[in-house]
């Protein structure tokens, strides 16, 4: 990764290759060199990414918010149709501005136009973005601006998913969480690419009894849609989730409008010290007031229990005894007051408020197919 001077106030970041976790410690190291530097604008430059995983859409959303803790504003120059895409769909361009030149850049970034002895870097924006566009087709959902549900079992509810939107970690109500559950596979002869595939196709037997989660017939692939029947400490909750990214080794959750968080969930696979590690990690705030009072009583609990409950049954599954190590951290402590609005939206609220009013009917129903039923065995 090439840092480079543009102004007396800006800087930007070349980004080369591949954006995954991996990638964190070099671009973090880059960023800390422009800070150092002094910087009130940082560019990231995507014109020689090769290719970006929703580990690397993670990176980019923390780097954003230490961008904005030392009041710094973002550009990204150098994006593929497909990314900028990307961008959208996880809602990075909250955070970063997409332009198409570094003077567009710094000209919307507020900073003058680079002098005549300022460095711009290597990099040829005329050029085509070296990106390999039918792996972002295969592995990135597409953009959408309103989810649509395909036929699911009929004992699925679809509620709360249909005709909404996305949410990333960037909006929300409440503080941002990440949090990582690991269960190291030691004793079994099991690839990353084995064990994504073991979790992809057990995924609804491996939740516990209380979530219900229901995959369209495509299965965990990009862009399919997973809707979740749940019973929650508040009461049934009724949503679901779209399948943001998908490759050999990992899958992305990502959640709608009124789903109880905002943001996230990574499920992934790797070798570390001679054993494949399975991990889940999710990078999510509380989508409005309601649920971010919940978590704190009694929510962060309940869910730390299913995450837990998922790696617990694919040990049991492939026969590992292991512990589920489990780490949090608070990227971002801040109640984001300008997102309170979020609440219109909130699946629990809309799903108690639907069974209470469909549930004389549904009485009644049950009541005639029990009448039915015995007049036709006779029984009656």
């Amino acid at each position: 990764m090439n840092v480079v001077r543009l102004t007396e106030g800006a800087h930007m970041l070349e980004l080369e290759g591949e954006i995954t976790a991996l990638f964190e410690e070099t671009l973090m190291q880059a960023y800390s060199r422009a800070c150092s530097e002094g910087c009130s604008s940082v560019v990231l430059n995507f014109a020689e990414m090769k290719h970006m995983n929703s580990a690397g859409v993670s990176l980019l959303v923390k780097l954003s918010i230490e961008a904005r803790d030392r009041r710094q504003r973002l550009a990204a120059i150098g994006l593929s149709g497909s990314y900028a895409d990307v961008f959208k769909l996880t809602g990075l361009d909250r955070a970063f501005r997409i332009h198409g030149s570094v003077t567009e850049a710094l000209s919307q970034l507020g900073e003058s136009a680079p002098g005549a002895g300022a460095e711009m870097g290597a990099t040829d924006l005329s050029r085509a973005p070296q990106v390999d566009e039918a792996r972002v087709a295969s592995q990135w959902a597409p953009l959408v601006s309103k989810l649509r549900v395909p036929d699911m079992p009929a004992e699925a509810t679809n509620l709360n998913v249909a005709g909404r939107r996305v949410v990333g970690p960037v909006e929300g109500f409440g503080p941002m969480w990440q949090k990582t559950y690991r269960l190291r596979l030691e004793g079994v002869n099991t690839t990353p690419t084995e064990a994504i595939e073991v979790l992809k196709g057990n995924f609804p037997s491996f939740q516990p009894q209380q979530n219900r989660f229901y995959p369209s017939a495509a299965g965990i692939q990009a862009g399919e849609v997973v809707l979740i029947n749940s019973s929650t400490p508040g009461g049934p909750v009724a949503t679901g989730v779209l399948v943001m990214y998908a490759d050999d080794e990992s899958f992305t959750l990502m959640t709608p409008q009124g789903h109880p968080e905002s943001g996230w969930v990574t499920f992934s696979a790797f070798e570390e010290d001679g054993s494949t590690v399975t991990q889940i990690q999710g990078l999510a705030r509380a989508n409005d007031p309601v649920y971010e009072m919940a978590f704190r009583l009694l929510g962060a609990k309940f869910q730390e229990r299913i995450w837990r409950h998922v790696l617990g049954s694919m040990a049991t599954h492939l026969g590992v005894e292991a512990a589920v190590d489990v780490q949090k951290a608070c990227i971002d402590a801040r109640l984001q007051w300008s997102e309170f609005g979020n609440l219109w939206h909130n699946a629990q609220i809309r799903t108690l408020l639907y069974v209470m009013t469909t549930w004389p009917f549904r009485s009644v129903g049950r009541l005639f197919r029990r009448k039915r039923d015995s007049t036709e065995n006779g029984t009656e």
